[in-house]
């Protein structure tokens, strides 16, 4: 996030990376699990696909076949101008033979999360962000942050009463109005905290109303209330999450919305959702160190409908602990 800010706005990396192929994943992944493609990243990056501890997050320059060509971890954009002209020079200096790609079958990933994608469901982009009152502190100001939330078919379909009518009304299902408070409304904005646990929710309720109905389509206006507050005690068994840090936290917001809803079809046009708040607390890697539940916060989160845009298939943060029959699950 901070990279985000710091290097990959700056112009002149903008351009330098026209000569590479850019992407990103998560470095807690690669380095710590078991799929064939973390295997590999460890295999390339030190010689061995045994698991890594400790963080090895930063910027690495690989060759088609895995090689290493540079890496290192930097918020200066300098210093990352710097890194791919060392890469480009390692890379200009390859024979031709070592510039092939690697044989897939020693990388095509057993298992991502990206494969539960809904294709059929609701598919949201979530951005949040610091919001310009008291109490942020200057760190905090301006900083933002992207996560996606995911439901299925028969999920989307729960957000509208069964009776589709005006002025009908209807309450979101506790288990997805859980799914926001505990996964979505979170102060991930500075850096990733973690999820909370069913008992840290003190109140996830989201009402819904049919606003107007217009042939095939019909309007709904959302409101909702989240009050979530932990001691820092981990609760939510054995999952990666279980080695993050944690501290005491909440978060205190409001939710307003409208969505279109395609009767014929059975799925959302459009969805439009923000939240806004106070939050306190954390793990110090969310930047909210000295942030107290007397001085919190103050934050919004947007939710809005997306298309099956390939730089959107990003699974949830915390896809991995949903809970949902229809999120495949990686092999034991």
């Amino acid at each position: 996030m901070a990279g985000r800010r710091s290097v990959w706005n700056d112009p002149r990396v903008i351009e330098k990376v026209r000569a590479f192929v850019p992407s990103t994943d998560e470095v807690w992944r690669l380095q710590r699990h078991q799929d064939r493609e973390c295997r590999f990243f460890r295999q390339k990056v030190r010689g061995n696909p045994a698991p890594i501890g400790g963080s090895w997050q930063g910027l690495y320059i690989f060759a088609p076949d895995g090689t290493l060509l540079a890496r290192r971890n930097t918020l200066n954009p300098d210093a990352a101008m710097k890194l791919m002209d060392a890469g480009l020079e390692k890379w200009s200096s390859l024979a031709e033979e070592a510039r092939q790609a690697a044989d897939p079958a020693e990388y095509l990933p057993q298992h991502r999360w990206e494969n539960s994608m809904p294709s059929d469901g609701l598919v949201l982009r979530s951005t949040l962000r610091d919001l310009p009152e008291k109490g942020i502190g200057p760190e905090g100001r301006g900083r933002w942050n992207r996560d996606h939330a995911w439901f299925n078919r028969e999920e989307a379909r729960s957000w509208m009463p069964q009776k589709i009518s005006v002025r009908q009304k209807h309450t979101l299902p506790e288990a997805l109005a859980l799914r926001l408070a505990r996964f979505h409304v979170v102060d991930n904005v500075s850096g990733q905290e973690g999820p909370y646990a069913r008992d840290d929710i003190e109140h996830a309720e989201i009402e819904i109303e049919v606003t107007a109905v217009d042939g095939n389509m019909a309007t709904i206006q959302i409101s909702g209330l989240f009050r979530s507050e932990s001691d820092g005690v981990y609760k939510l068994g054995e999952t990666d999450w279980r080695h993050f840090p944690s501290g005491t936290r909440g978060i205190d917001a409001t939710l307003r919305g409208e969505a279109t809803w395609n009767i014929e079809q059975g799925r959302f046009s459009a969805f439009r959702a923000a939240a806004h708040g106070k939050a306190w607390g954390g793990s110090g890697l969310n930047g909210r160190r000295g942030v107290t539940k007397e001085q919190p916060a103050a934050i919004g989160w947007y939710f809005e409908q997306i298309d099956d845009d390939p730089r959107d298939r990003l699974a949830p943060a915390f896809i991995d602990v949903y809970n949902a029959d229809w999120v495949i699950q990686p092999d034991a």
